[in-house]
Order: structure tokens, then sequence, then C-alpha cells
């Protein structure tokens, strides 16, 4: 068989495969677009804030292999992620900011590995939340979700999860709240 000829075979098994890739994702987008409802981004006092955090990924709460395509956080990169007293926001290098109402969040958590990446143990920090299913898409329902990120330092994944236990769990001001690492 001549190089043009192999050439050509390649070719009619990689189109389709390319192809069937692309139409794969872009229905994975317009199923995934309905779970995130338009919340404005938070914009209340600020708890803290992570410069140039590296997002993962976003993946349904059961099922840490399976990407979920939400608009914002469908791509891996850096990320600035901001906590506030009514939400999260999260902003993706090249992408519009997401805003997560203070709400939805459910907690926050560490694992070593999600669809894109894998880490020494505890390595990845989770932000858990419940999306919103939009209105304008009959029979959408509202999802469990985990938003992952890795941080440069331990200290950061810490601070990460002092802050955003601050939004999941309501407490009384009077009452002193404390964070341990089972807790983190």
């Amino acid at each position: 068989m001549n190089t043009y000829a192999l050439a050509l075979v390649f070719g009619a098994l990689a189109i389709p495969a390319l192809g069937g890739m692309w139409f794969a994702w872009r229905a994975r987008a317009r199923r995934d677009a309905a779970l995130l409802d338009e919340t404005p981004v938070p914009a209340g006092e600020l708890i803290a804030s992570f410069s140039g955090a590296g997002y993962v990924s976003t993946t349904l709460a059961d099922a840490p292999l399976e990407r979920v395509a939400l608009p914002g956080l469908r791509y891996k990169g850096d990320a600035d992620v901001e906590v506030h007293r009514d939400g999260v926001v999260i902003s993706v290098t090249g992408e519009r900011p997401v805003g997560i109402a203070a709400g939805r969040i459910i907690g926050s958590g560490t694992t070593n590995a999600r669809i894109g990446k894998a880490v020494e143990r505890d390595g990845l920090s989770l932000l858990r939340w419940r999306t919103g299913a939009s209105a304008s898409t009959p029979g959408a329902e509202a999802r469990d979700v985990e938003s992952s990120f890795r941080f440069n330092d331990p200290a950061e994944q810490l601070r990460f999860a002092t802050a955003v236990a601050e939004l999941a769990e309501p407490h009384d001001p009077t009452t002193p709240h404390h964070t341990t690492q089972e807790d983190a």
C-alpha cells in the first residue's frame, strides 16, 4: 500500500471520528446549558480571593469522570475565584465569569482525581454546589455538581475550604466557628 492510499484510509477513519466528537461536545453543551440559570455575579463583601488557581473541571457529584459543560466552566484553565458573602465567582481565563449564589453552595472537599487531572492525595479542592435549572427549559432539574481547583499551596486550599464553609454552614455569628483539617 502506497503512502497516498494509507493517508486516504486514515483520513476516512479520522474525519468521522473527529466529527462525531465535535457533535457530541455540542450536544453536551446544549444539554448542560439548561442547568445554569442566569444568576447575577455576586458582589457582596469579599471573604477571600484566589488568583491563578488551576480550574480543572465541573463534574456531577456522583460521576467524577463525567464533565459537565456549563457555560463559563467548559474548559480547563487558570481561574480567579472569589468567595463573597452572597456567593462565589469563578472566572476562568477566556470565559465569562460564573456566579454561584450562596444558597446553592453545599460545601467543599478534597480529592486526588477528576476528569482531566490526577494528583497526589487530596491535591484538588472541590467546590460542591447545586445548579439552578433554567426556567426557560421545561423538565430541567437542579443537580449537585463539584467544581475542582488546583491551588499551588496547601495553605491556599485550607483558606479556600474555610471561606466556603462560611457560606455553606449557616452559623450564629456570636458562636466561634472552628475548622479542622478533617472539615477541609
